[in-house]
Order: C-alpha cells, then structure tokens, then sequence
C-alpha cells in the first residue's frame, strides 16, 4: 500500500474545495493509501484553520475546526518520534513534512508548495502533486 503525506494546504483543500486534493482523501478513506502526520503538521493544521480567512468557509461545512482535524486524525497514523533535524527545504517550515515522510518510510509527500515540489526526492521519498498521486491510485 503507498505511505503518504499530504501538506496543510493539500488536507485543507480536501475539506473545502472538490478537486483532485478531495479525491485524494476519499482513497485514503477507502483505504487505497495510508496517510501519515505528526504532531507539528496537526499543530500547523489547527493554526491554519482557526485564521479569520477560512470561517465562512468553514460554516459551510457545518463543521468546526476541530472536527475537520479529528476526521484528518482518524484516518491518519500519527507518527511520534524524535526530530531529525532535517534542514532540506528553501522554506525550513516545511522540514517538518520531510522528518515526518522518512519517520512514516513514506513513499511519497503531496504538496503544490514550489518550495517541496523543486525537491522533486527527498532520500527515497517522491514529491509530487495531487494529481500525479492520483494516478498512482
């Protein structure tokens, strides 16, 4: 079974907007792929959500932050496990996708983030769009 992790911006358009990153969380839900996330991308995804620009769109979902972070967790393997120190991306915010991809032994990380996508391979791990993963599945 293909090991992926998905970046904040990639989970949030699940939830809110019914294009591939959608289609992407309903395989993982029919259990055509595993996700996985730590604690520092739950704790980014909470940030993220909870910010003045996503609450009329959350309305529309008739759910709470909170519960789109519990369904995100609930099909999800939360990965716990020392930091790695990786210091890879041009943006060092998003290191904490490449710790959780080799902690997870992830096959691919799935990101529209020029700063992830330029990478292209993180040791054995694929970046790739939405789209492309999608093909996989």
């Amino acid at each position: 079974m293909i090991k992926i992790v998905l970046d904040t911006n990639t989970l949030i358009s699940a939830f809110f907007w019914q294009g591939n990153e959608f289609g992407l969380f309903q395989n993982i839900e029919q259990g055509k792929a595993e996700l996985y996330i730590s604690q520092e991308i739950i704790e980014e995804l909470k940030e993220v959500l909870n910010r003045d620009k996503f609450k009329r769109v959350i309305l529309k979902t008739n759910q709470t932050p909170d519960e789109i972070i519990q369904k995100i967790i609930s099909v999800s393997n939360v990965i716990i496990g020392e930091k790695l120190g990786i210091k890879a991306c041009r943006d060092h915010k998003d290191d904490k996708l490449l710790e959780c991809a080799i902690l997870a032994k992830a096959d691919y990380i799935v990101s529209g983030d020029e700063d992830l996508l330029m990478l292209k391979k993180y040791e054995k791990v694929k970046i790739v769009k939405s789209s492309e993963i999608l093909k996989e599945l």
